[in-house]
């Protein structure tokens, strides 16, 4: 299944102004053991207290008002990718001072919790 994702796609310095693009990236989303397999080779101090659907069910919980909360949120959608690109060049794509884009992105991300969370409760 294939999910898409606002990024930036040119944020720069033109002539003394902000220039600010984005788009929208797809990933095929891999809701297989890979995803927890990925939680915890890339996030293994978090893996230890918790499984990967553990986690991100007590973030579906979680209004998406700090940073703290959208951080951890986006760590749950990272793994759910298989991208050999590492977390920080993945959260590069992201820009939080913009404010229509951060909302867009937090909407997405709030969309793709919904999913996962509702085909793992289907499955069980």
């Amino acid at each position: 299944m294939k999910v898409k994702l606002p990024v930036v796609t040119k944020n720069e310095i033109i002539d003394g102004r902000r220039v600010f693009e984005s788009g929208e990236r797809e990933f095929e989303l891999d809701l297989s053991l890979g995803c927890q397999m990925r939680w915890e080779a890339k996030f293994p101090a978090l893996a230890e207290k918790e499984t990967f659907v553990d986690y991100s069910s007590r973030l579906q919980k979680l209004k998406s008002e700090n940073t703290a909360v959208i951080l951890s949120k986006i760590k749950v959608v990272y793994c759910l990718f298989d991208t050999a690109m590492s977390f920080t060049d993945f959260l590069k794509m992201f820009d939080f001072t913009n404010i229509e884009f951060t909302e867009k992105l937090l909407a997405r991300l709030d969309e793709i919790f919904t999913l996962i969370l509702n085909s793992a409760a289907e499955k069980n």
